[in-house]
C-alpha cells in the first residue's frame, strides 16, 4: 500500500462516525483532504513586460562582451584553491569520530590566503550536488572530469555578498587526493532603463542544491526555487593591479569609473535564469533543502525537504522534471511525512530515502559541546523511524546521492568554522 492511500485510510479512521436515520454507522466526513504543493515559474522580476533574466544574460554576452566560462575548462582549468587532508576529525572542541562508512573526504584550503574557506566566520557551507545528479557520472566534453558543487551563504550583516558555489574537482577520490577548487558568486542579471545590462548579489541561505543538466536548483527557504545557469557562467575582472583587487572586493557588477564589471574579488558569476515560487492556492512549505532523484526510472524529480528545530511534523514534496530540466507541472507529484525533526538534507533512493539531521543542541545553542550528525533511513517512505543508521559528522548539512557498481555512495558536509568537511561515505 503506498503512502498516500495509508494516510488517508489513517485520516478516515480517525473521522467520527454518526448514526443514520436507519441505524447504518457512516464517516461524518468522507476523507481529510491532502495538502496541496504548487510552484509557478517565473522567468523575470517586477512587471511582465520587464527584461527577462535570459535576456539580461544574453546581454552581458553580446552587449558587454562578457565571456562564458566552462566549469572544467575554465573555473578549474584555472583553480587557485586546493583541498586539505581531512585530519583525524578531533580537532578542538566539540570533536567527534569520523562518519559511519567514510569513504573519501577533504577539508577546505588552509593556506595562508584562503585560510578563511576552512575557519572563517563569514561563508558557511551548505548544500551539495555533484555531476552524477547532472549528468549520471562526468561533465561531458570534460575528458571524463567528475564535479562537486557546494553552496555557501554569507553570514555577515553588513555588505552581505549572497551565496556562492564552489567548484571541486572529484575526479580523483584517492585517501591522498587533495581536490582543486574554485568559488564562483551567485548573481541576478539586471537591466535598467538607460544603464547597462549588469548583476547583482542575490539574498539567498542557499540551504540545499541540486544539479538538474545545465540548472542549478537553490533551495530558498520561504520563497521556492532559484535556478542558475551552470552554462552560462561569466567571466569578470579581478583587478590587474594588488591595489585594484583590493578596491574590487568592494564592487559587484558594473563600475561605470572603468566600464568593467566586478564580482566582489571572484573571476567568475552565475546567473539566475527563472525561479519557482509557490503559486496561489498552495500549502505552506519551508523550502530548506532540495535534491535530484534519478532513481525512479526514466524520469528525474526534485524532492524538497523542510527544517525545523523541534517539530517532527515536515514533509518532503516531489515535482517531477522534464528533459530539458524544467518543472513539469505547477501541482507536486507526491508528499510524504518526514517523522524526525532537523532535517539537513534528503535523497532517495528507489524506495528508500536517506535524512542527514543534527543531533539535539545544547540548551545555550552553542555547537562546541554538540554530538555528531545522524544518517536516518526511511523504508517504506513516510514510515515512523525508531533509531539513526548511523553517524554523520558535526553540523551535518545536505546530502547527495552517487550510485556506484556494488551498492551506492552518500556525498555530505559539515559547516562549522575550523571542523568543515566535504565526505563520501558508503550505504
Amino acid at each position: 500500500m503506498d503512502t498516500t492511500r495509508r494516510a488517508l485510510l489513517r485520516a478516515i479512521a480517525a473521522v467520527p462516525f454518526a448514526v443514520t436515520a436507519g441505524g447504518l454507522s457512516v464517516p461524518s466526513v468522507a476523507r481529510a483532504a491532502e495538502p496541496e504543493y504548487r510552484l509557478r515559474m517565473y522567468d523575470r522580476d517586477g512587471t511582465p513586460t520587464g527584461t527577462t533574466w535570459a535576456a539580461a544574460i544574453q546581454g552581458l554576452i553580446t552587449g558587454q562582451r562578457l565571456g562564458v566560462a566552462g566549469l572544467v575548462g575554465d573555473v578549474l582549468g584555472r583553480a587557485e584553491r586546493r583541498a586539505s587532508p581531512p585530519g583525524d576529525w578531533r580537532d578542538g572542541a566539540g570533536s567527534a569520530p569520523q562518519p559511519d562508512g567514510l569513504d573519501f573526504a577533504f577539508g577546505w584550503d588552509t593556506s595562508a590566503a584562503y585560510r578563511q574557506d576552512a575557519g572563517g566566520d563569514r561563508w558557511y557551507p551548505q548544500g551539495i550536488t555533484t555531476s552524477y545528479d547532472a549528468h549520471g557520472g562526468s561533465v561531458p566534453g570534460s575528458g571524463g572530469r567528475k564535479v562537486a558543487l557546494v553552496s555557501w551563504y554569507d553570514k555577515q550583516a553588513g555588505g552581505n555578498q549572497g551565496a556562492r558555489v564552489s567548484v571541486v574537482d572529484i575526479t580523483r577520490t584517492g585517501s591522498s587526493s587533495r581536490p582543486r577548487y574554485d568559488h564562483v558568486l551567485l548573481v541576478v542579471p539586471t537591466k535598467e532603463s538607460g544603464e547597462p545590462y549588469d548583476f547583482r548579489v542575490t539574498e539567498l541561505h542557499a540551504g540545499g542544491i541540486a544539479w538538474a543538466g545545465r540548472w542549478l536548483y537553490v533551495a530558498d527557504k520561504d520563497h521556492g526555487l532559484y535556478v542558475f545557469d551552470t552554462a552560462g557562467v561569466l567571466k569578470v575582472s579581478r583587478g590587474s593591479t594588488a591595489a585594484a583587487r583590493r578596491r574590487a572586493r568592494a564592487w559587484c557588477g558594473y563600475h561605470g569609473g572603468d566600464g568593467t564589471y566586478y564580482a566582489h574579488g571572484y573571476r567568475y558569476v552565475m546567473p539566475l535564469h527563472h525561479v519557482y515560487r509557490p503559486a496561489g492556492g498552495s500549502a505552506a512549505l519551508r523550502y530548506s533543502q532540495v535534491s535530484l532523484d534519478r532513481t525512479q526510472g526514466a524520469t528525474q524529480s526534485l524532492v524538497v525537504s523542510e527544517y525545523f528545530e523541534t517539530s517532527a511534523d515536515g514533509v518532503a514534496v516531489r515535482w517531477d522534471l522534464d528533459g530539458a530540466g524544467y518543472i513539469t507541472a505547477e501541482r507536486s507529484t507526491s508528499v510524504w511525512p518526514l517523522r524526525i525533526p532537523r532535517v539537513q538534507g534528503a535523497v532517495c533512493v528507489g524506495d528508500r530515502t536517506y535524512y542527514s539531521a543534527n543531533a539535539s543542541l545544547p540548551p545555550d545553542g552553542a555547537n562546541a559541546g554538540a554530538e555528531q550528525g545522524e544518517l536516518w533511513l526511511q523504508y517504506p517512505r513516510g514510515e515512523k523511524m525508531t533509531a539513526p543508521r548511523g553517524k554523520l559528522s558535526l553540523g551535518p548539512e545536505d546530502l547527495s546521492y552517487q550510485p556506484r557498481t556494488r551498492g551506492g555512495s552518500l556525498w555530505g558536509l559539515a559547516e562549522h568554522p575550523g571542523r568543515r568537511r566535504v565526505y563520501r561515505i558508503r550505504v
